[in-house]
């Protein structure tokens, strides 16, 4: 064989016994593949294709990549950390896979996870190629195509924290990356950061505070990873510098001035204590619109009696269970100029409507307001280890990236109109209000209300628990691939 089909690059880390296991998983391939370590590792592990480099030259992964890829000899290249071991399937999997793989620059695969007990668990990697952030799981091995490697140059010899996020966002900019549904390698049993008030109050999600925890990212690691961010959208032509400069006409002030927007489903517990949080506010020229997803237990009793002791609430109820087309029932029959989300489990604080009405009765370029929010348990107490939920990372690039814009949203009704509504065919249940807000992003400035205006109640009932997360990857994945279309063509418009 002229060269080896696959290069792996093993960086000095680990112990002795991480790295064994390791190379012992690769000697069954040994005539096929080559090998890449530093010069510490111990000289009885050699393979027909084995180049060593200088410790010196891998002293962070970025160092190592770019050391080694003058030297790499494999069609793909691939950081192979020790402890994990290659499944023995591993070459006839990239061999029945060769079309395919032909065409692509990138590709990944699902693996296996040791858990506590030892057992190996089925770990399913990001199901969406195109995913432009870098919180997925992308699996422990992510392959380089060597050639586009050495076409953009390795790797920005700058990057300190997430060389492969720079390094997939870049080889798949002009050819799509791959997901093989098949698994690669065992990833050795790691111990988990766990906080027992995350775990008992369902935060879904990696990292010591859940799904959470990339707000609180260390701040060197999050500049790296916006400037990288940053880099892709103008690579892809979508980097936004500023709105379209477009103003709403002043606001014609009748009443209701505000119409509170409740989609609700089997929550007669909670319906109560969110509309009374919006009946003890400071604003009261409101309404209230319930609207009642198909739910099988009493809420829409409970509803019909907040409604018959409050003429400004309203219930309608709907057959069939969709929060896109929730929203939109209660959007089409508001009278407010505004609309004020609140979710069913949710509350308002006792400023939330005169802030909000205030903000956009102020600034006539904003399509919709966003606070801070706070965190409570499902009997309202306030977490107070997450502190103020800010988003202070939110602009209109960044939220491509990003999950969220911060809650209370108060939208323009005009706003919702001019835009079509929330998008019922595409994200009837889930990520319907992110795909708006990145619409009327692009074209009006999503304006930040710097006061905690919400409070987000954790229980084991959360939405966001019980939906699939494959479902809300791909949702998110989809609103964000049209928005870097409609992104490019915005910006074509502007250059011509």
């Amino acid at each position: 064989m002229d060269n080896p089909r696959l290069t792996f690059i093993i960086p000095p880390l680990g112990s002795e016994k991480d790295l064994q296991k390791s190379l012992n998983s690769l000697f069954p391939f040994e005539q096929s593949i080559q090998v890449i370590t530093a010069d510490s590792v111990s000289p009885e592990f050699k393979f027909s294709y084995h180049t060593i480099l200088p410790a010196a030259q891998t002293e962070n992964l970025t160092a190592l990549l770019n050391a080694a890829l003058p030297v790499v000899q494999g069609e793909f290249v691939v950081v192979l950390n020790p402890g994990i071991a290659v499944m023995d399937s591993f070459i006839d999997t990239i061999i029945k896979r060769g079309e395919a793989i032909a065409k692509v620059d990138y590709f990944y695969g699902d693996y296996y996870q040791i858990d506590e007990s030892g057992e190996p668990i089925l770990v399913a990697s990001n199901p969406c190629p195109d995913d432009i952030t870098e919180r997925e799981d992308w699996g422990p091995l992510e392959f380089y195509r060597t050639e586009a490697l050495k076409r953009i140059g390795g790797c920005d010899p700058t990057i300190r924290f997430r060389p492969e996020y720079y390094l997939r966002l870049k080889l798949t900019l002009d050819r799509p990356g791959m997901q093989i549904s098949t698994p690669f390698c065992t990833n050795p049993y790691q111990s988990p950061e766990t906080m027992p008030e995350a775990a008992a109050l369902f935060f879904p999600g990696r990292g010591k505070l859940g799904g959470f925890s990339y707000l609180f990212m260390d701040p060197a690691e999050e500049q790296e990873i916006e400037e990288i961010f940053y880099g892709a959208l103008q690579d892809r032509g979508a980097f936004l510098e500023q709105a379209s400069g477009k103003v709403f006409v002043e606001p014609a002030r009748t009443s209701p001035r505000v119409s509170v927007v409740i989609p609700v489903h089997n929550r007669a517990n909670f319906i109560p204590l969110a509309v009374q949080s919006v009946q003890r506010g400071k604003f009261q020229d409101f309404e209230i619109v319930i609207i009642d997803n198909a739910s099988t237990d009493d809420t829409f009793t409970v509803a019909q009696e907040l409604a018959g002791k409050d003429k400004r609430v309203r219930v309608i109820h709907l057959e069939t269970n969709i929060i896109a087309r929730a929203l939109n029932t209660g959007v089409k029959a508001a009278r407010g100029e505004y609309i004020c989300q609140l979710d069913s489990d949710d509350e308002y604080t006792d400023d939330t409507l005169a802030s909000m009405v205030q903000s956009l009765d102020e600034n006539l370029d904003w399509g919709l307001a966003i606070s801070y929010y706070e965190l409570m348990d499902e009997s309202g107490k306030t977490l107070d280890d997450f502190g103020i939920i800010k988003h202070l990372e939110y602009n209109r690039n960044n939220i491509l990236r990003v999950d969220g814009a911060g809650a209370v949203r108060c939208w323009r009704k005009a706003a919702i109109d001019e835009f079509g509504g929330f998008n019922e065919p595409d994200f009837g249940h889930y990520g319907e209000d992110y795909d708006l807000v990145l619409r009327v992003g692009e074209r009006y400035e999503v304006g930040r209300v710097h006061e905690v205006l919400y409070r987000y109640r954790r229980h084991g009932g959360n939405s966001d628990v019980l939906r699939p997360h494959e479902m809300k990857i791909k949702n998110k994945t989809l609103a964000r691939q049209r928005a870097l279309e409609r992104r490019r063509k915005l910006n074509a418009a502007r250059e011509s």
